[in-house]
């Protein structure tokens, strides 16, 4: 399948967004979900932008100055890789915290579908169809 700038671009501003305004930005279809990865203790399917926006709120109490920063966006049509920097600092103990994930992004007509988080990149660019 062929990348897909238009999608690329889409999730770029996503993210641009939720840092930002602190929360799922508006290209979310309504009946979209969210993965978090399998290996978080928390590990759960979010359906609907109420469960997706609550448990993205919970991020923010956490990490109030929580950052989600694109490192590497790659599309494969309708999905699309981004591995992903999350930078903060504990509510409560002012402790750094700096990670890497990837996201996979169903979009759907110009807008995300599903978004997938995965710990491991290899996993998650074979889901998008991509190669390393």
């Amino acid at each position: 399948m062929p990348a897909n700038p238009e999608n690329e671009t889409l999730a770029r501003s996503s993210y641009e967004w939720f840092n930002r305004e602190k929360g799922p930005p508006p290209t979310w279809l309504d009946d979209g979900e969210f993965v978090n990865a399998r290996e978080d203790p928390d590990h759960a399917t979010y359906r609907g932008i109420d469960a997706i926006r609550a448990q993205h709120a919970g991020w923010f109490e956490a990490y109030p100055d929580l950052r989600v920063e694109p490192l590497e966006i790659r599309s494969n049509d309708d999905l699309v890789f981004v591995w992903v920097r999350f930078t903060g600092h504990g509510a409560d103990s002012g402790a750094a915290m700096e990670m890497e994930l990837a996201h996979v992004i169903t979009v759907e007509q110009g807008r995300t579908r599903r978004v997938e988080e995965y710990f491991d990149r290899a996993e998650a660019l074979a889901v998008a169809g991509l190669d390393e």
